[in-house]
């Protein structure tokens, strides 16, 4: 009995925080640079459910999950704007904040009040020599920007923005605005294969019809755990019964 109730309440909190992954991946189907949200399963999914329609749990065991993201290149949007920096290949540009450097694929970028390249948030955009500030003279939106990164106005550069890339991923956790942060003692080193697309927007990677099938599986399986305890619960309904006549 009790090996039951520890596998179909593991079983329903995993199917729970796969809910909330998949809500908050269709939240996000249009944002840009945002990377989805995935959790696995051991003994999972639709093998499952033929043995839960039939009274017992959705697994055979305690389920384990574990949240990932997932990095797979989304589309090229264009934008025409020049300070918009799409990346292919693997890699990430760095923000600089008050906390530390922040790791993101989303490269919508303006100016400041100083000049400086940053984010929608006024986060500055590092460069391999320091914060890029577009000369005084120059119209951002005849900045060129070349597949390295190397900005430059009437023919003149004046910076390269700083691209790194992390050799394990699954290392990176979300902060927000398609933000990311290492785990501690994970440090980044300089991108090799990515390439940056001036006047392109990354899309997100999510893909809806996935998701609502993901979701439909998710949610059969859950009412499959409920099933299995509503079962469980008659069957010692009837046995107390029967002991007590």
């Amino acid at each position: 009995m009790s090996d039951f109730i520890e596998a179909t309440t593991s079983s329903l909190e995993a199917l729970s925080d796969q809910y909330r992954a998949i809500a908050h991946n269709l939240a996000n189907v249009s944002t840009a640079g945002y990377k989805r949200r995935c959790t696995s399963f051991v003994q999972l999914l639709q093998a499952q459910i033929s043995g839960a329609e039939e009274g017992a749990a959705a697994t055979s065991g305690t389920v384990v999950e574990e949240m990932s993201i997932d990095f797979t290149q989304g589309s090229l949007m264009e934008t025409g704007r020049a300070l918009d920096l799409a990346l292919t290949g693997k890699g990430f540009f760095v923000l600089e904040t008050p906390d530390g450097p922040l790791y993101t694929r989303h490269g919508a970028f303006v100016t400041n009040d100083t000049g400086q390249l940053v984010d929608s948030a006024g986060r500055i955009v590092a460069g391999e020599a320091g914060p890029i500030v577009i000369p005084p003279a120059a119209n951002p939106q005849n900045v060129q920007v070349s597949k390295d990164g190397t900005l430059s106005a009437s023919g003149a550069g004046f910076g390269k923005v700083r691209l790194v890339e992390f050799e394990d991923e699954s290392s990176l956790l979300p902060v927000g605005d398609s933000c990311y942060l290492p785990a501690e003692g994970v440090e980044p080193t300089a991108a090799t294969g990515a390439a940056v697309q001036q006047g392109y927007q990354e899309a997100s990677n999510v893909r809806a019809v996935e998701e609502l099938i993901a979701l439909i599986t998710v949610t059969r399986l859950y009412e499959a755990n409920l099933k299995a305890i509503q079962t469980q619960d008659e069957r010692l309904r009837n046995i107390l019964h029967v002991a007590m006549s």
